[in-house]
């Protein structure tokens, strides 16, 4: 019997071929939906819609990200998921041209192993197939179950073996005949699916420590964050929808080249989608796009079906097993990091100028790209790559490692201002079995899953304060203060106490990137000997907000504007009906509009000096440039030592913004860095 065969055929056929009773237990909560395909879909649909109150099925609502999204596959998709769980798990040793049976494409898959003339897999057979025997376990820790207590395959990693879902969906892959994914004759374009891009957990099979360093990045966060789902679904619903995937195609290349909308909850996205900027997003990118505001194509492909780009002009392939790779000149410019990291609205707004600040500062006419700082390994200090520690890059299952190189080792954590809101338990990684089964109540989990989540949660916290402590020290390194003020002073006395704020980044102002929601001020406090403060400047209302104009009690005239704050967050400012100006949280303009509909800007900005919809007034320090602010401070009668306490503070978000979006709930976990700080006594006499 030939094994390749085309999917089209009733899947009530499918259904009825898995009736072992002694496994159905294995299939509880598991993301996979039985397909109809043919007329017992028109019978579902009339039911639906003669019944609409009655329950045809099983009512499960499935919140887990799925392998394979099972509203946009008519066909049955078992090989899909098969395929996907075999490529993270075992292609890092069963790769082509190796001694090891080759299991990167269904063809290699189904033929004979190099040793042996028995198949792996045995079409209508699982029991009999290796692959099977090899895979299957005891994962119910069921008594009474004559599978093995471990699995043959994988070996030694216990957070690599086969979840329920996935062994059921294996055998009944290979019950049913062993299909490969194969779509009508009639069909004569295939669409692209999630399993058409390489995961960055393939990767790590032979790049294990920078895939270590990735999923703790950034990158690796972009779509998992709350804030920003939040805030694009916002963006959607002030815009009529009309904003589109303008911000979810850089923090999701792959989830929009697959399809996946604007709107489209985290919950319902594919586990690709959800890896945000990952490994084949840089390496993959065949030709520079410069400012493209993220608008990049991602190629699709297997491993080994194209060209991986790295920085190195001679790759190695000891044994012809891995995969091609080339030299990019690009990965190592700056010009790479501005396609995604300069941004500008349709309607001619720049959000996000970071390259183009590079273009203009000292960094960039010293040679210093952004690679040098981020990328190296003290962040925020620029090191050349020939000056970083060296290592090997790859570590492939079965190759002499002194068959390797050593390569200068760059730092893939791309160290920034930003940082995890998820619990420890989903970010940085989250293991397979957690997508089937709710791990917050553990008294139901198997010894196995209790161990491998203890585990999981040990390395998750051990990477995100790995993470914490290179975002301290990127801005630590980004600049400084000094404070002057008189050492002595009479009570009523008139006191100026003047503070300057140098940068000490070379390569773009401070803060850079989404500068109107990030925040770098100067708190100044001083207190009589009584410990009551005299002066404050700088801190917060009830709400953890500046007072500005953007603080709840100031608007509501509870609380006096901070009329000496130094503040470096750049604001996003309307035009008004009167014709002044305002500034806004949330880039909108309902003042003009109260409908907004993105459409392509028809005049340009520079002929009127800013868009016509709204502008950012910037406020961001340049690069190693001095900004001072002085503090009239009036003294009590009252003699003695009064302490000075001046901060220069970062936050990444403010408070108010979490309220407009709607993720009140997630405020206590804002952090405000203390990036220098000075304190004095000041004798009062």
């Amino acid at each position: 019997m030939d094994a390749r065969h085309s999917t089209r055929q009733i899947c009530l056929e499918v259904d009825a071929a898995i009736t072992d009773e002694s496994r159905s237990s294995s299939v509880k909560g598991a993301p996979w939906r039985r397909y109809l395909w043919g007329t017992p879909v028109l019978l579902l649909l009339v039911v639906s819609f003669l019944f609409p109150g009655e329950q045809t099925g099983e009512n499960t609502v499935i919140a887990a990200n799925p392998i394979v999204r099972q509203d946009t596959h008519p066909l049955n998709k078992d090989w899909l998921e098969v395929h996907w769980v075999i490529r993270k798990k075992c292609n890092g040793c069963h790769r082509p041209n190796t001694d090891q049976h080759d299991f990167s494409t269904y063809e290699s898959l189904m033929g004979l192993t190099p040793h042996s003339d028995t198949p792996v897999v045995i079409p209508g057979n699982p029991e009999a197939s290796p692959l099977w025997q090899y895979v299957n376990w005891n994962h119910n820790f069921d008594p009474n179950s004559d599978a093995p207590e471990s699995p043959y395959m994988p070996p030694d990693k216990k957070e690599d073996y086969l979840t329920a879902s996935q062994l059921d969906t294996l055998y009944r892959w290979i019950k049913n005949g062993a299909l490969d994914y194969v779509l009508p004759d009639h069909c004569n374009t295939r669409p692209l699916l999630e399993t058409d891009f390489v995961s960055a957990k393939e990767c790590a099979q032979c790049h294990p420590r920078q895939y270590d360093e990735w999923s703790r990045s950034m990158h690796a966060y972009a779509q998992h964050s709350p804030v920003f789902e939040a805030f694009t679904l916002t963006m959607i619903e002030r815009t009529g929808g009309t904003i589109g995937t303008f911000c979810t195609r850089c923090h999701t290349p792959i989830g929009v080249s697959i399809g996946e909308n604007a709107s489209m909850r985290n919950v319902h996205r594919s586990r690709i989608s959800m890896e945000g900027v990952t490994c084949v997003v840089c390496h993959r990118l065949e030709k520079p796009f410069y400012k493209a505001s993220g608008r990049l194509p991602v190629t699709p492909g297997l491993v080994n079906d194209g060209c991986t780009y790295g920085p190195f002009s001679d790759p190695v392939n000891p044994d012809g097993s891995v995969h091609d790779a080339a030299s990019s000149n690009q990965l190592t410019k700056s010009s790479f990091c501005g396609s995604c990291h300069d941004v500008t609205s349709p309607q001619g707004v720049r959000l996000e100028e970071a390259f183009s600040e590079w273009q203009n500062s000292p960094a960039a006419k010293e040679g210093t790209s952004c690679q040098d700082c981020h990328m190296g390994p003290i962040p925020g200090v620029p090191v050349k790559s020939w000056e970083r520690p060296f290592g090997k890059i790859a570590v492939v299952p079965g190759v002499d490692p002194s068959l390797l190189p050593d390569r200068p080792l760059s730092s893939h954590t791309f160290s920034g201002p930003d940082y995890s809101l998820l619990p420890d338990t989903e970010f940085p990684e989250k293991l397979d079995w957690m997508y089937e089964k709710d791990y917050r109540d553990t008294k139901n989990l198997t010894p196995h899953q209790k161990e491998t989540l203890t585990l999981l949660r040990i390395k998750n916290r051990q990477q995100l304060a790995k993470a914490r402590n290179e975002r301290y020290t990127l801005l630590k390194n980004a600049a400084k203060i000094s404070v002057d003020h008189p050492y002595r002073a009479s009570p009523r006395d008139k006191m100026k106490i003047h503070v300057d704020v140098t940068s000490t980044t070379a390569g773009h102002n401070f803060p850079t990137g989404f500068t109107a929601e990030r925040q770098v001020w100067v708190e100044v406090r001083l207190v009589d000997p009584y410990g009551k403060q005299v002066f404050a400047s700088g801190d917060f209302d009830d709400n953890r907000d500046l007072r500005d104009e953007h603080s709840h009690a100031v608007e509501a005239g509870l609380l006096a504007r901070d009329k000496h704050l130094l503040n470096f967050q750049s604001k996003f400012t309307v035009l008004t009906t009167q014709g002044t100006e305002r500034s806004v949280i949330i880039p909108v303009n309902r003042d003009i509009r109260p409908i907004n509909v993105i459409r392509p800007v028809d005049e340009p900005a520079q002929s009127f000096g800013r868009p016509s919809v709204f502008r950012i007034a910037k406020g961001s320090l340049p690069p190693l440039q001095t900004v001072g602010q002085s503090y009239p401070v009036k003294l009590p009668d009252q003699a003695g030592q009064y302490r000075l306490l001046v901060r220069l503070n970062y936050r990444n978000l403010p408070p108010a913004l979490f309220d407009k979006i709607g993720i009140s709930h997630l405020k206590h976990l804002i952090e405000t860095v203390v990036i220098d700080e000075y304190q004095c006594v000041i004798l009062v006499e």
